[in-house]
């Protein structure tokens, strides 16, 4: 159960971790030293010392908890590490019940032993089914009892001297725990996919007896022989394969650190010179040898292909049974699932090869051979082939998975029917769903409240005010107003703190936005005085500041957001609120204390759009920034110096691998997930490679916190790392032909794509500036212009700036400009016609659309920020 706040305990477990790695600890040193605590823990339970016991236990416990911190930090997280914590666990556990038994068999009353005993066989049937369950490809991890939870109650239980009432919860929940897992996995593996149950189990030959080990360790890969290498690789990207069969055909490079990439691309040599069986062998042995690679699922397919090549259809079988068994997640899945009902058709197994396509259309039925899949199927049926129809629960998984794969219009059709079909509620009730979240996605709000209507009348009770207030929220973004009131009221009514705080703050909203200012005030106050500690709270403050601001009460206004800036408010509204009750101080006239609230802005969060706005409203104040929570190094790079995975990235740039060098530093990436100074270093390199959306994917989740403080101290890598400049030249040439600031240009094109050429949104804009086709085309020149044309970086950037240069022409002003250029020049003149302000800053900050409103702010601070780091250089 507190397995759910992992990543938020991660944050301040890893400084500890960092700290054992400088004292030159390793994880498997606090494994051992928690085994040999919780020894003295037993002995002491066993002579009655349970207050002892307890204190010894904590220390063990803490033991437990960041051996994994330093791992992480440190990147020594190997295979065996996870095995020796996993049974040192155990081991502890085992000892510290025992202790237990042991003292309460020496008492008058062995009752606490008998429970004791229980507790003991429960914590372990719970660690003994997630591993089971895991070893079928079950995630098991349900139930409110697990280590830490065991650990806590008998830490409680011990220190205040309530060892049996303790025992008693530990060996109720976890035994309930231990059912719960099997319940679960039961209800797991009931669908699972029939195709691994018999063409698995009967069919396929046995696995190999290969086995991944840990983590093995290489010697350094030579100068001469990395040249060697890359002059290798060239020449078989150029079509000469001989050099590459000689460089990577030895046994060194083949268990070098790069040796699943090195067989890989030699199998596929291999197979060039016509040597299949060779070729077969080899893609095999990626998969033997390095299970854990994620080659192993695409050489097990490319070695199918060469069986299949070969005239070998049951060797085919064998290997695609083998990728679907252990890599059942793997994106080749789909693909295999095909060449599987193939190869059985060659075979003259129609019956499996029938229950292969059908398990196609359920489990991937958004791929690309799905379709084919259904042909084949078709083509089996009118063959005399008997194949079961797709029951009800088939139907809504394959439904609900067909949403997910982005196929929105045949998901819906198919929850539809289901709707009408159905019977139980709670299939009712996911095909629903399906038809919401399809309307959602087209943009069709009327139809998803339609269908949140009847699952209101469906659902359980305790489930009718989420999904009122859902419904009020869609019927609002109809323009259906008065019913959205109506829903809105009775998710109010009778929904718990959370729906009816949420329903009050969107009545208010709508009472704002339809000019019934003076309800919206009472309503906007009703929750703050409700529900003062929600973050609904804090935005009605927001609302009843603009309220009291376009009233011309700037006072009511400076009390309203002064409020937000308190301890204990909402943070995500604190700087807005100090910038603006400087705003409404200095409309009063009081400059001394606007002075102080925006000096505020400026020592807490300088690098932000209202840090920004806070030094123009200071001239002559320079920032200094504030200190950044973690210090950086100049050369990114260092940070991941001790990396194994790092290595390879650098080794496979280095001979000319780098699409495959860049899939290998998302898996650093993900191992670097909750150290900052790490994932700086990834996303230089991935600067470095040219793979700008990949390194601001990483900054916007996890480096924000660093950027908004603008240390001198970061160094200026971090700075262009933040905000590259992709294309730089054909920027500058396309702003100098539309005559606008390339700065801005830039600023655009970092918010719109992430400078990704390819960039393509649900809506259908295209390309870096995210040009919708009926806005570029139309500008090119020709009449055979097509959509594919705007993914071109040179047309794209010269038809945006175009676009945006006529926006600037005609709203004078770049914040209304950008506005235009995002929510579309029809909205935006009808949102400047009716507007309540002639002050272009508060204007930005009533535009009705949240993602406008955030649009506009981040391309302004970008835009500054690109002046700063790159102007005159």
């Amino acid at each position: 159960m507190l397995g759910r706040y992992r990543e938020r305990v991660r944050a301040w477990t890893n400084p500890v971790g960092r700290a054992l790695f400088r004292l030159r600890l390793r994880p498997n040193h606090l494994t051992v030293i928690g085994l040999g605590v919780s020894f003295l823990a037993a002995s002491a339970f066993s002579t009655g010392r349970t207050r002892a016991a307890g204190v010894l236990l904590i220390a063990a416990g803490l033991c437990d908890f960041f051996d994994g911190a330093l791992a992480r930090v440190s990147g020594q997280v190997t295979p065996f590490g996870a095995f020796l914590d996993s049974v040192i666990d155990r081991y502890s556990d085992l000892i510290v019940l025992l202790g237990i038994v042991v003292f309460f068999a020496r008492t008058p009353h062995p009752r606490g032993a008998i429970v004791a005993m229980a507790g003991l066989i429960g914590s372990m049937m719970v660690s003994y089914t997630k591993a089971r369950a895991e070893s079928i490809d079950v995630e098991c991890t349900v139930g409110m009892m697990e280590r830490p939870e065991r650990m806590i109650c008998l830490i409680v239980g011990a220190l205040f001297h309530l060892l049996e009432p303790a025992l008693w919860v530990l060996a109720v929940l976890s035994n309930l725990t231990a059912l719960q897992r099997i319940f679960f996995t039961w209800r797991a593996t009931r669908g699972m996919d029939a195709l691994r149950l018999v063409v698995l189990g009967a069919l396929l030959v046995a696995p190999s007896a290969t086995v991944a080990g840990p983590l093995r360790t290489h010697p350094p890969v030579t100068p001469e022989t990395e040249r060697a290498w890359a002059r290798a690789v060239l020449a078989y990207q150029g079509g000469e394969p001989e050099a590459l069969l000689r460089e990577f055909g030895n046994e060194g490079a083949r268990e070098g650190p790069i040796g699943d990439h090195v067989r890989f691309l030699l199998a596929q040599a291999l197979a060039q010179a016509d040597d299949l069986d060779g070729a077969r062998a080899t893609a095999v042995g990626v998969a033997e040898r390095f299970r854990e690679s994620r080659l192993a699922p695409r050489a097990l397919l490319l070695a199918t292909t060469f069986a299949l090549r070969a005239g070998d259809d049951a060797q085919a079988q064998a290997l695609l049974g083998r990728l679907l068994d252990r890599y059942p997640d793997a994106p080749e899945v789909p693909e295999a699932l095909y060449l599987l009902g193939m190869s059985a058709e060659a075979l003259g197994q129609r019956e499996l090869a029938a229950r292969t396509y059908r398990e196609l259309r359920v489990l991937v039925p958004a791929s690309d051979y799905a379709e084919g899949g259904a042909d084949r199927l078709a083509a089996l049926e009118a063959a005399g082939v008997r194949v079961a129809p797709l029951t009800i629960e088939e139907r809504i998984d394959r439904a609900e998975r067909l949403l997910r794969g982005g196929v929105s219009a045949t998901a819906s059709e198919e929850a539809e029917r289901i709707v009408a079909e159905a019977r139980e509620p709670k299939i009712v009730l996911r095909a629903l769903r399906v038809v919401v979240d399809s309307a959602k996605k087209v943009g069709r709000s009327e139809v998803a409240a339609r269908a949140l209507q009847l699952a209101i009348t469906t659902a359980p009770a305790a489930e009718r005010a989420a999904l009122e207030l859902e419904r009020g929220k869609l019927l609002v973004r109809a323009g259906q107003n008065q019913k959205a009131l109506v829903a809105l009221d009775g998710a109010a009514a009778t929904g718990g703190e959370t729906e009816a705080s949420e329903a009050l703050y969107q009545r208010a909203r709508i009472l704002d936005d339809i000019d019934r200012r003076a309800e919206a005030a009472t309503a906007y106050r009703l929750v703050v005085t409700r529900y003062p500690s929600r973050e609904v709270a804090a935005a009605s403050l927001w609302h009843l500041g603009w309220l009291a601001w376009l009233a011309g009460d700037a006072r009511g206004a400076a009390e309203n957001w002064t409020r937000l800036t308190e301890p204990g408010v909402d943070r995500g509204y604190r700087v807005l609120a100090l910038y603006w009750a400087a705003r409404a101080r200095a409309q009063q006239g009081d400059a001394e204390g606007a002075e102080r609230f925006f000096t505020r802005v400026l020592a807490e969060t300088p690098r932000t759009y209202y840090g920004v706005l806070a030094a123009t409203r200071l001239p002559g104040r320079t920032p200094t920034g504030a200190k950044a929570p973690v210090a950086l190094p100049v050369e990114p790079s260092r940070a991941l110096a001790a990396d194994p995975g790092w290595a390879r990235f650098e080794l496979l740039r280095r001979i000319g691998l780098v699409e495959e060098a860049v899939a290998e530093l998302e898996d650093v990436a993900e191992r670097a997930s909750s150290d900052p100074v790490r994932l700086y270093a990834v996303s230089s390199a991935y600067v470095r490679e040219e793979r700008y959306h990949l390194a601001l994917r990483i900054f916007r989740r996890s480096l924000i916190p660093l950027a908004v403080t603008g240390d001198p101290a970061l160094p200026q890598a971090f700075w262009e790392t933040f905000y590259p400049f992709g294309w730089r030249s054909e920027v500058m040439e396309a702003a100098a032909r539309s005559g606008l600031d390339p700065y801005l240009i830039a600023a655009v094109v970092r918010e719109e794509s992430s400078y990704y050429p390819r960039a393509l949104s649900r809506a259908g804009a295209r390309g870096l500036m995210q040009l919708m086709p009926e806005t570029g085309l139309p500008m090119l020149p020709g009449k055979g212009a097509r959509e594919e044309h705007l993914d071109d970086p040179v047309q794209n950037l010269r038809l945006g700036t175009r676009f945006l240069a006529a926006l600037l022409r005609e709203f004078r002003d770049p914040r209304v400009a950008l506005a235009a250029y995002n929510a579309g020049p029809k909205r935006v003149r009808q949102w400047w016609s009716a507007r309540r302000t002639d002050d272009v800053e508060a204007w930005v900050e009533l535009i009705p659309y949240d993602e406008t409103r955030h649009y506009v702010r981040r391309v302004m601070l970008a835009w500054d920020e690109y002046r700063r780091i790159y102007a005159g250089r």
